[in-house]
């Protein structure tokens, strides 16, 4: 490199170091040295937040209970500037339709009733299920990119991030049925093995990546606003809850991984600048170690979960999978009889094992999706002695308190990797549908809980020091390197020196560099999961 560009390069990091005293988050969100980093190499986690029918609400489909509540802004500009006012910095939503009234993928003709062969799968109880083939791959509905737009550029223009899902393999809208019917194949499972339904999951993914906002005229793959894409919301295989002594085996998992290596290397290849994980719950499978299969939600002898097709560390190894996530759903997966015991031994054993797993793949882990379920109505005695202590244990884990280190691994490493989490079900239609997971914000869940948690997180990542050894966004575009391509000897490198750190982070083996880091600078409500 020559001296000029150096010189350049260096005046940029202490610029970029300048900005970061004061704000993170900035750009494009990457991992490198196991850590969320923005592209002025601040440290980012973030305590967050699920919507359901956002798409929807952005194109106006959805009402919520009064406007005066929305003080003159959109239902999108009322849950962004919310959602920073309380401390909010991940939105997850999902990327498409969430019902058949509004979708991304619709006909352009009449509809034409198929039977498939659906018997197996957890959804249709060994039924034939007639599909209304009433949507068409490849063909998008523009007024429902518009919304999508609408969303992604609100959530820049106010500093949210947005987990967007690329599919949902539930009964929903623009979901794992409609390729499979697309594709011409016959059952729900050949989602994951046949060519040409992967074929038509692919083309999806190349025109998300480059699908140009109307708004901010970016390339979607370009957008600082997108944290990380979801592969899918929740694969499943069909040997679960519904059919715990079906003939299921490990082949079946197997293709699920298949899949998700697959998929997960074409999204970096249509999109290599944002972050990937799969979106699934997080069970362990066939290969598992016993004590990881043993934190599976198995309320009987079947062992449903090991069956599901998911198998945690596995499904998240893959190179390009940047990070680790999971959901958790208590009583969905029937997990309050898992243990005989309060559900928060469950999800204490749950967490651990999961944070354990992230520490030896060296990536961060969300728990990006978790709920209770309660009542509808609850009083404010069942949501204080039912609901939130589950939210307590959650959030006390990724502030590294109550949840207790396991196996070999340091406190300080194995707290370290817990980076985000995002509850289930963020109210921003000021409690216009009852739901049995919706917290409201008069509820005791919000105000004792989740609102000191992210206040609580804010200022701990505001007190992190800049991550020694990473590779500022805006370095990289200047030295010309993008990508795979960069050279820890071609470009500058922040350290402790540079940026004045008080208290620097080890290199691990003295390779803490993620060439992959971009080079750009920049319900109904919840669908029963058992």
């Amino acid at each position: 490199m020559s001296r000029l560009l150096c010189l350049a390069v260096l005046s940029l990091a202490v610029a970029l170091v300048a900005e970061a005293q004061n704000t993170t988050g900035k750009g494009i969100i990457t991992v490198q040295n196991a850590k969320f980093v923005d592209n002025a190499c601040r440290e980012f986690q973030f305590a967050g937040g699920n919507v359901w029918e956002l798409m929807e609400a952005a194109a106006g489909k959805l009402q919520p209970d009064g406007t005066a509540y929305l003080h003159g802004q959109t239902v999108v500009q009322h849950l962004f500037s919310q959602a920073v006012a309380d401390n909010i910095r991940v939105i997850r939503a999902f990327g498409h339709g969430a019902s058949g009234n509004f979708v991304l993928q619709p006909s352009p003709g009449d509809s034409m009733p198929l039977v498939l062969d659906l018997g197996r799968h957890p959804l249709l109880h060994d039924q034939a299920w007639t599909f209304t083939a009433c949507f068409t791959a490849g063909q998008y509905n523009e007024a429902a990119f518009q919304a999508l737009d609408q969303i992604i550029a609100e959530a820049d223009k106010a500093g949210v991030k947005l987990i967007l899902t690329l599919t949902d393999n539930w009964r929903t809208a623009d979901g794992l049925y409609g390729y499979v019917i697309w594709g011409g194949a016959q059952h729900p499972e050949e989602f994951f093995v046949n060519p040409a339904v992967i074929q038509l999951y692919k083309n999806h993914q190349a025109a998300m990546a480059n699908r140009v906002n109307t708004i901010t005229g970016l390339m979607y793959k370009d957008e600082p606003a997108i944290f990380a894409w979801d592969l899918i919301n929740e694969p499943r295989s069909a040997c679960d809850i519904h059919h715990p002594n079906a003939t299921c085996d490990a082949p079946e998992t197997a293709a699920i991984q298949a899949w998700i290596q697959q998929a997960a290397d074409n999204m970096k290849a249509v999109d290599p600048n944002h972050m990937v994980t799969v979106g699934e719950e997080g069970f362990y499978g066939f290969g598992a170690p016993a004590a990881s299969i043993a934190t599976n939600p198995n309320s009987d002898s079947t062992g449903w979960a090991e069956k599901a097709g998911q198998n945690f560390l596995e499904n998240h190894t893959p190179a390009s999978i940047d990070f680790a996530a999971t959901h958790i759903w208590t009583d969905n997966w029937e997990a309050n009889t898992t243990f005989g015991v309060d559900p928060k031994v469950f999800v204490n054993n749950w967490i651990s094992a999961r944070i354990a797993d992230a520490v030896s793949l060296n990536k961060p882990l969300v728990i990006e999706e978790f709920g209770k379920q309660l009542p509808v109505p609850a009083d404010a005695a069942t949501i204080a002695s039912v609901r939130d202590p589950i939210f307590a244990d959650i959030y006390a884990a990724l502030q590294n308190t109550d949840i207790q280190p396991c196996c070999s691994f340091p406190p300080s490493q194995f707290a370290a990797h817990h980076a985000g989490v995002a509850y289930w079900e963020y109210d921003y239609l000021n409690g216009a549908t009852d739901s049995d997971n919706l917290v409201r914000m008069s509820d005791s869940t919000w105000t004792n809980i989740l609102q000191p948690a992210a206040a609580a997180v804010v200022q701990k990542v505001a007190a992190l020091p800049v991550v020694n050894g990473c590779i500022p966004g805006a370095l990289m575009a200047s030295s010309g390197s993008s990508g795979s391509t960069a050279s820890p000897t071609d470009t500058p490198i922040i350290t402790s020196s540079i940026v004045g750190a008080t208290s620097p982070e080890p290199a691990t083996g003295g390779v803490a560099l993620d060439t992959k880091s971009p080079a750009v600078a920049t319900s109904g409500r919840k669908m029963l999961h058992i």
